[in-house]
């Protein structure tokens, strides 16, 4: 913005130095009555586009008007090559193109765009930056015309170029303020951010202190229970409570890795959701907002019981990958084929099958290109029910050498977790469940994805 508001002023100070009547203190003139007549016309044009660039910066037609914006650059660069070509032309072959260009094409069309950008710039109601472009510009244009005008008509009573300097004057004041008014604004804006990002890590900060008392005070409470029970029992009872107590701990531990995960992932949903509302689409900010409570909610109500149906276990991943998805643009084809089977007699750890989601995103699927999918297919053989998660990202193998190009490496538990879990659930409810991991090749031995299979027997 302040680039081009630079150039927007060196163009000016240089066209209105080569209009100075007081002709001592040029340092040089053009010949403006040979082939270089063209420069007047040309650095016009450069400096009416430059300012139209700084406009364009200034009151943020991007954020709001998306469409708008590219159609503005777009012409802005074919009115700077085009006015470029026909100069040089009329350089070459010493003729008045340049000017008639200047009048019949470049006038014309900026007229229409910059009332197009007035109108535009006029229906931002969520910023006042819109008041210096419209009076600004009012300034500039009507004493720009004024001097062409007197200048057309060969009026010199007053030197036209004195109208033209009245309306540079009104207009650099008009956008010194807004300029320094934006700059407030920026400045008020990031302290407030600051401000929020602190208050949110001071109270993600809380919550984790908080939390890790209470697991602190469970673990001690259930210490000093085992011990007055060492007093009190047999060899059997006390390899019994060792058992309570080991399945205790197990609970605990898969409190604090939900404790660890749920305010990364409610911290950085949130952010993709405020997204929405900085672009002020609240219709998408409030149907993901409300996906995100929902969701938020079975976690809670799966978090109080050791397992849930498989049906309820898929509802939460596909809440979760509709929240996860915003910050991959929606990019991300996701699928569950659940083949009419009756999921809901099935048992499930909760959030079984988070990790392995969340793997196929950040390792398989981030650093790959074009078309990304994660397909969950639940299929029945004899007794045993199958669930396989396939994506098509980069594969293990890459992405464990990419993981190990990084500089700072974060120890992943969640697989170790999962492992864990399942280990405790089938001690519990004799069953048989587990999982396994198939990297897929095409026919000449590159990665196409990665298939994790579960049978719940």
């Amino acid at each position: 913005m302040y680039l081009y508001y630079g150039i927007y002023n060196l163009l000016l100070f240089f066209y209105i130095y080569t209009k100075t009547p007081f002709e001592s203190i040029l340092v040089f003139s053009f010949p403006f009555d040979s082939r270089f007549s063209g420069v007047n016309y040309f650095v016009q044009i450069l400096y009416n586009s430059f300012l139209f660039f700084f406009y364009n910066d200034f009151v943020e037609y991007k954020i709001y008007f998306p469409k708008f914006e590219k159609r503005l650059i777009l012409f802005l660069r074919i009115i700077l090559a085009s006015s470029s070509i026909v100069f040089i032309e009329s350089l070459v072959f010493n003729n008045k193109l340049i000017n008639l260009y200047f009048f019949y094409i470049f006038i014309p069309l900026m007229n229409v765009f910059v009332i197009y950008a007035i109108v535009k710039a006029s229906q931002i109601t969520a910023s006042k930056l819109k008041y210096f472009i419209i009076l600004g510009t009012f300034f500039y244009n009507v004493f720009a015309y004024i001097s062409l005008y007197k200048t057309l008509i060969n009026d010199y009573a007053i030197e036209p170029i004195n109208y033209f300097l009245i309306g540079i004057v009104l207009e650099s004041v008009v956008f010194v303020l807004g300029i320094t008014y934006k700059i407030n604004l920026i400045y008020t804006e990031r302290i407030q951010a600051q401000k929020r990002i602190i208050k949110e890590q001071n109270q993600i900060q809380h919550l984790k202190e908080n939390h890790q008392k209470k697991l602190e005070f469970e673990l001690n409470t259930k210490v000093e229970e085992l011990k007055k029970a060492l007093q009190k029992s047999e060899d059997e009872k006390l390899k019994s409570l060792t058992l309570t107590f080991e399945n205790e701990i197990s609970l605990l531990k898969l409190e604090s890795l939900r404790s660890q995960m749920n305010p990364h992932f409610i911290f950085n949903a949130l952010n993709s959701i405020k997204v929405y509302l900085i672009e002020n689409d609240k219709e998408k900010a409030i149907y993901y907002l409300n996906k995100f409570s929902k969701l938020i909610r079975k976690i809670l109500e799966s978090s109080r019981t050791d397992s849930i149906s498989l049906e309820e276990e898929l509802n939460i991943i596909e809440l979760y990958m509709s929240i996860e998805n915003i910050r991959f643009n929606n990019e991300i084809d996701f699928l569950i084929i659940k083949n009419e089977i009756n999921l809901t007699s099935i048992k499930v750890p909760g959030l079984i099958l988070q990790p392995f989601i969340e793997n196929s995103l950040w390792h398989g699927l981030m650093l790959k290109d074009g078309k990304k999918n994660i397909t969950i297919n639940v299929a029945q053989e004899k007794a045993i029910t199958i669930l396989t998660i396939l994506d098509n990202g980069i594969g293990r193998k890459k992405a464990e050498e990419n993981v190990a190009k990084k500089s700072f490496k974060r120890e992943s538990l969640g697989l170790q977790f999962t492992n864990e879990r399942l280990k405790y659930f089938n001690q519990k409810l004799k069953t048989n469940y587990n999982f396994t991991f198939e990297d897929l090749y095409d026919e000449i031995g590159i990665p196409i994805g990665t298939k994790v299979e579960f049978k719940f027997s």
